[in-house]
């Protein structure tokens, strides 16, 4: 594993407290459960039919969770870093799972393994508090990006996104186009139109 630095257990203490204010008490109980690892650029972080066994959160770079639709890549996600991420059907049940998380950066991330952060959170109750507070606003970014999809009108997906998505703001940072398009259910040229549409009415 990688050693864990100062800058990065504060990146992650600051993502906690945009969230809900965390203690110094708690995260030092938080601290000796966090495990480092990089991957370059097309590396698998989990395969299809693996077990998801940890939390993740992105210290650099950009994370595609994708499934296969009759041969084609289907975006479930795309998690950048300051985010955290699972797939969580298969962390909850224990079962294979059907997504695949691949670096399409450079991606350096923070672990938690299950076990570990059941342990606490059956002893701790502010620890309790704050993976409810996460997890609600997970939620809250999957049902904003679900109403997004709901639109048929490319221009419309394409204003929710930046006017409702939380994710957005990170997502476009350092995250290749056509990954966007994929996340948006739009095709790469649709993509390109609206994001050239979007800029002349800025300009």
């Amino acid at each position: 594993m990688n050693t864990i630095s100062q800058s990065d257990y504060q990146q992650f203490y600051q993502f906690l407290n945009n969230i809900t204010p965390v203690s110094e008490d708690l995260f030092a109980n938080i601290r000796p459960l966090l495990k480092k690892k990089c991957y370059r650029k097309g590396d698998a972080i989990l395969r299809e039919g693996d077990i998801e066994i940890n939390s993740k959160f992105v210290l650099k770079g950009v994370v595609h969770q994708y499934i296969f639709e009759e041969d084609e890549p289907l975006t479930i996600n795309l998690t950048p870093g300051g985010l955290v991420f699972n797939c969580i059907k298969s962390y909850i049940e224990g079962t294979p799972s059907v997504e695949i998380q691949e670096a399409i950066t450079d991606v350096e991330l923070l672990f938690i393994e299950k076990f570990a952060l059941e342990e606490l959170a059956q002893k701790n109750q502010e620890f309790s508090y704050l993976l409810f507070k996460i997890y609600e606003s997970i939620l809250a970014d999957r049902e904003n990006r679900t109403l997004m999809l709901q639109y048929r009108n490319p221009s419309k997906r394409y204003q929710l996104f930046y006017e409702t998505v939380k994710r957005a703001q990170w997502i476009v940072g350092d995250t290749p186009d056509k990954y966007i398009a994929s996340y948006l259910n739009m095709t790469p040229q649709q993509y390109s139109k609206e994001k050239r549409l979007a800029a002349k009415k800025l300009s």
